[in-house]
């Protein structure tokens, strides 16, 4: 079969090469025609000529290939290609369904890659401040007096810094020209122990503040000790001025004349200027520590007539003075006492409380009665007054949410028969069509000074609720009230079951991100109760999978 086609081919390939020989012929024709002109032309030549133009035809015939579109695989071939050539492109399903299911799933990733996602807190305790506290710096205001000397010289102290003195007790005295304060210094050094009698008097003492201690002034024990080691270096210093008054006199020399305090209380061994100063008289200036100075007698320099010496603290009764700014004396207008702390000595005291306004500034007086001589030596003093709180529950700011509830005025609400549940006289009509009320338990979501507030999918709008009568009242015609009002109530979504439910709260107070709110409420929080961080992410009743 295929040979047949194959001769065709070339029987067709010969029948066009001889009609391509005769339109030759008819063109060489023509156009010897068209000249005019009569050629002669040779037989063989034209023979021959004609003859090779065959061979060329009948050769290229030859060299070209078989038509393939004969053969049956490549007409089917063909047949495609001439399909598509004249259809064109067609539309795949599966592709676009692919590429529309590629971009859901693309944009739904990218969406939950991106958004907030759900978190949940858990509740814990906390402590709502009424009262802020404050840190600050005071200015230490007592009743001191300030002793001057008569005469120039060298002083000489016979108690101790901070010591405590009666009236009469030896304090200091002047050496005109060092050597007598040289000569006591030397035997006070060589001759340091105490007498048989001033041993006696300590042991006594020591004594009676052991019979006489009393576990709730511990402060006494400090003050004991002052006293004691006052008196240990006053003794000292008097055995070793009585040996040396002794060797000047048996010399023939003059004896040192010692003063005496013309008052009782604390010695201190320093001044300031800031020893007049009352509360009346404070200014911002004096806080600033930059500026303070303070002067003290050192032994190894001369003194001149009418120098302060010491000061001599006269009671127990001390004042702290401290700034305050706008809100701190709002805040504190109506308080008369504190609890201080003072972090230094790590001590807790309670005190009464004043404000003042002078012409710089506004200002807040601590008056205190104890502890004084554990801060004689400080004019400043670092401390807190600390503020007044309540215990609560912490949740975060961003919990909170809003949920509306039907009000209704608090003495409507009641309780029934022989239960202890609350509720309402609720009006109906009887089948006869009488007017009569009945108690119906309802649950209350919260209550305030005026109102009781419960929840709309447990009572229906427009229902009647009759106001009970208590059995003094004489009234014939009980009042009503209809339901209908709402108000907005503040609140967490509570997801302990897995679903979020509206719980009530009352906000304490708000500090640093976060509300202190009140804790033992019936249908409120509790600690540890878990709660949606943001909620304004979620609905009421939605199911949260922790």
């Amino acid at each position: 079969m295929s040979q047949k086609i194959v001769n065709r081919s070339n029987n067709k390939n010969i029948t066009n090469i001889n009609k391509k020989v005769s339109a030759g012929k008819k063109k060489s024709t023509n156009v010897s025609r068209s000249s005019g002109v009569k050629k002669p032309v040779n037989p063989s030549r034209k023979s021959s000529t004609e003859k090779k133009r065959r061979e060329q035809v009948v050769k290229k015939s030859e060299k070209q290939p078989v038509n393939k579109k004969q053969t049956p695989t490549n007409f089917k071939k063909r047949k495609r290609q001439l399909k598509r050539r004249h259809v064109g492109y067609t539309i795949n399903i599966g592709v676009i369904a692919f590429i529309l299911i590629f971009i859901y799933v693309s944009v739904y990733s990218i969406a939950y890659i991106f958004r907030e996602k759900i978190s949940i807190y858990e509740v814990v305790k906390g402590k709502s401040e009424t009262l802020p506290g404050i840190n600050a710096t005071g200015i230490v205001l007592r009743n001191e007096i300030i002793t001057t000397t008569a005469s120039t010289g060298y002083i000489n102290f016979y108690v101790r810094d901070g010591g405590r003195v009666a009236v009469g007790n030896n304090v200091y005295s002047v050496d005109e020209n060092g050597a007598f304060s040289q000569a006591l210094k030397e035997t006070a050094l060589n001759e340091s122990t105490l007498s048989k009698e001033n041993i006696s008097q300590i042991k006594g003492d020591i004594k009676n503040f052991v019979i006489e201690f009393d576990e709730n002034n511990f402060s006494g024990a400090y003050d004991f000790k002052y006293q004691l080691d006052s008196k240990l270096i006053e003794n000292i210093n008097l055995n070793a001025l009585e040996t040396v008054n002794n060797t000047l006199e048996q010399n023939g020399g003059t004896t040192l004349a010692l003063n005496k305090a013309d008052t009782a209380g604390i010695v201190e061994l320093y001044t300031d200027g800031y020893e007049g100063i009352t509360p009346e008289t404070i200014t911002s200036e004096l806080f600033d520590k930059s500026e303070y100075k303070r002067t003290a007698v050192s032994k190894d320099d001369p003194v001149e007539s009418g120098s302060a010496v010491y000061k001599t603290i006269t009671n127990e009764n001390w004042t702290i003075v401290i700034p305050l700014t706008d809100e701190q004396y709002t805040a504190y207008a109506e308080t008369e006492a504190v609890d201080i702390f003072f972090p230094t000595e790590n001590l807790q005291v309670s005190a009464n409380f004043k404000e003042i306004v002078n012409s710089d500034g506004k200002y807040g007086v601590i008056d205190l009665k104890r502890y004084m001589v554990r801060f004689a030596d400080k004019r400043f003093v670092d401390l807190q007054i600390l503020g007044e709180s309540i215990d609560g529950l912490k949740i975060p700011i961003s919990s909170l949410a809003y949920k509306e509830y039907y009000t209704v005025p608090i003495e409507y609400l009641t309780t029934g028969g022989n239960t202890q549940s609350f509720g309402f006289l609720v009006e109906s009509i009887s089948e006869t069509g009488e007017t009569q009320s009945e108690f119906k338990p309802f649950e209350i979501a919260k209550k305030d000074e005026n109102f009781c507030y419960i929840n709309k999918s447990k009572i229906q709008e427009g229902t009647i609720l009759v106001q009970p009568i208590k059995p003094e009242e004489q009234v014939e015609t009980p009042s009503k009230y209809q339901i209908g009002p709402v108000a907005k109530v503040e609140g967490v979504y509570n997801v302990n079951n897995g679903l979020t439910t509206f719980r009530t709260i009352k906000i304490l107070s708000e500090k640093s991100g976060y509300y202190i709110v009140e804790s033992g409420t019936t249908y409120g929080l509790q600690v540890y109760d878990q709660i949606i961080l943001n909620s304004k992410l979620v609905k009421e009743n939605q199911i949260i999978f922790k």
